[in-house]
């Protein structure tokens, strides 16, 4: 009886009565009171069979209905343990409820009442069974690992995935998307382990740590493509600044299109030039050889020159003897083309007073071949447009300097035409390939974070080429991500490594015991602890073999199947866990109503 009236939530006599009214003619209520009064009595004299057949009842209910409620689809939804206590504890508010209402055998009030104190019962039950499910399953972990883990270790090394996966708070779409991505940029070493973020490199480096079949190979992966992370950076800047060649090279092509260009537009100006007026560029020259007044009262004296009189003297002797001047169009760019000569060696050599003099000379010179060859005026402007973005590559070599402030380069750089920009980012980005270059090949060694400074942040975007900007920094951005996975996995103190080399030795020498024996107490302790923990945790070498060629992965299609079969497999476990608890709260469901309500 006590199963009927539990399967029937202690509506069954109700439902019972109408049907012998029905069938012996007697009244509902009189047959309604003989049963209760039968129940009662079979409840008085047999508390315990009862209880046990209401117990049973809620068992087969929840086997039969499966354990469909609100809290197997947190469960299936992916929901966490608290989303799924919610879940159970609403479950069993309502089955707590009905079966309430139903054992109360007084009038509506009543009923109300029992409704109440069942679906309190029933609340607290169903929000305390997903703990005590989850509970169990961790005490019993411990013993099931190291035997379930030899047998499946795919599914366990899945297990780990889909934990990697959970805390990086990523689905295995994105995953997969990320490294889909990372393969379009031409960085296909981009592993699982890199896309999952810390989650995945804190996975791999308790692969990296422990012996297993596949440590070598994955130690050895790992090392070689940080070796190789020099030349993808390299790369990277090249076609971010599109600078295939040097600052030096880029410069020398510069220059010889300007030369040939120059050859052209100047033996075109002279046909039809006429005669040029250097007497502008020889007055200036005057003005610093006899200056004002003097020029007139002493022509001279048997001073030697300084330096600057001679270089000004030397100018103007190219242009007249005294008393007579050059006017041949030919002769004057010569003597100009000597002059500018000269301003660049005094240039180079410091000499900054008469390259600022010379330069005065010479622009009048300028002026005057202008005047004299409507051609020559516009060989003239190709001439410094095209000396500009020469110009412009040592000013890029420059703002690479951290000396310099990225405002100020920035400003600068929006101030150049296109073709000077070009030129600029050849010079900015020389230097920093060269320093990318000339780093060590350690495995050690992180070549990207000298990259990612609060000046190339300012100055990366808008330097770098039109539309390459965004993929050159994700390109350095994944460069430090993949250093971070190898370091992780390698880098740090070995003692933990060699622990571990040395709790799998124990499988063949007392290692602890040795370390006992020669006064090491805590390294012959950790030893065992370490062999031991990942054992308890389903980490045996298997599964650590295949957990590592998992992260290892760079496919995105087989990554993404990777993590999906792992997600379904963690949905269907934590969907059993809550079938679990919706049974033991339906078990546990009539005794606490009983407890509550007497009925």
């Amino acid at each position: 009886m006590g199963a009927a009236n539990s399967t029937t939530f202690g509506f069954g006599d109700e439902i019972a009565s109408l049907l012998g009214s029905a069938l012996i003619g007697v009244p509902r209520k009189q047959v309604l009171q003989e049963m209760r009064a039968d129940d009662a009595k079979a409840q008085a004299d047999n508390f315990g069979s009862y209880l046990g057949g209401q117990i049973g009842g809620g068992l087969a209910q929840g086997i039969a209905t499966g354990g469909a409620g609100f809290g197997l689809n947190a469960a299936q939804t992916g929901g966490t343990l608290g989303r799924v206590a919610l879940g159970s504890a609403l479950d069993g508010a309502l089955y707590g409820g009905l079966l309430g209402a139903g054992n109360a055998n007084g009038d509506s009030a009543d009923r109300a009442k029992g409704g109440l104190l069942g679906g309190a019962a029933g609340l607290a039950g169903g929000a305390v069974a997903p703990y005590l499910v989850a509970g169990a399953s961790a005490a019993a972990k411990p013993l099931i690992a190291p035997i379930m883990a030899r047998l499946q270790p795919q599914n366990y090394a899945d297990a780990a995935l889909t934990e990697a996966l959970s805390r990086s708070g990523r689905t295995p779409a994105q995953i997969a998307q990320t490294l889909a991505d990372a393969q379009a940029d031409n960085q296909g070493m981009f592993t699982l382990a890199d896309a999952l973020g810390n989650a995945g490199q804190r996975m791999l480096s308790t692969a990296a740590r422990n012996p297993h079949e596949g440590r070598q190979t994955l130690v050895e992966a790992l090392q070689q493509r940080q070796m190789g992370q020099g030349d993808r950076l390299a790369n990277a800047l090249s076609e971010g600044f599109a600078a295939p060649d040097t600052a030096v090279q880029r410069a020398a092509t510069l220059t010889g299109a300007r030369n040939a260009a120059a050859d052209v537009n100047y033996a075109a100006a002279r046909q039809g030039a006429g005669p040029v007026d250097v007497s502008g560029a020889i007055a200036a020259a005057n003005d610093v050889l006899t200056p004002g007044v003097n020029r007139l009262v002493n022509p001279g004296s048997g001073i030697a020159d300084d330096s600057l009189e001679g270089a000004v003297r030397r100018a103007r002797n190219l242009l007249t003897d005294g008393q007579s001047q050059v006017s041949d169009f030919n002769s004057v760019l010569r003597a100009k083309q000597d002059i500018a000569d000269q301003i660049e060696t005094a240039v180079r050599t410091g000499k900054g007073n008469q390259a600022r003099i010379l330069g005065q000379i010479n622009r009048q010179l300028d002026a005057a071949l202008e005047g004299a060859s409507p051609g020559y005026r516009q060989a003239n402007d190709l001439f410094r447009t095209q000396s500009n973005a020469i110009n412009a590559v040592d000013t890029g070599r420059a703002a690479a300097s951290g000396r310099t402030r990225a405002p100020d380069n920035i400003q600068t750089f929006n101030g150049l035409s296109p073709a000077e920009q070009s030129a600029f980012r050849a010079g900015y980005v020389d230097p920093l390939i060269a320093k990318v270059e000339s780093a060590s090949n350690s495995p050690t060694t992180n070549k990207a974070r000298m990259l990612m400074t609060e000046k190339t942040g300012q100055e990366f975007p808008v330097f770098s080429a039109p539309g390459r900007g965004d993929q050159m920094g994700t390109r350095i951005a994944r460069e430090q991500r993949m250093f971070e996975t190898a370091n992780s996995a390698l880098g740090g103190s070995k003692t933990a490594d060699n622990l571990a080399d040395a709790a799998d030795l124990n499988k063949f020498d007392p290692t602890i015991m040795t370390n006992l024996m020669q006064g090491r107490p805590v390294a012959a302790v950790i030893a065992g602890v370490t062999k031991a923990l990942n054992e308890s945790r389903g980490l045996p070498p298997s599964v650590l073999t295949r957990l590592s060629q998992s992260l290892m992965e760079t496919d995105p299609a087989a990554a993404r199947l990777l993590l999906s079969t792992g997600t379904a497999r963690n949905l269907n476990a934590s969907g059993r866990r809550a079938i679990y608890s919706a049974v033991l709260s339906r078990i546990a469901g009539p005794a606490s109503v009983l407890a509550v309500t007497g009925n």
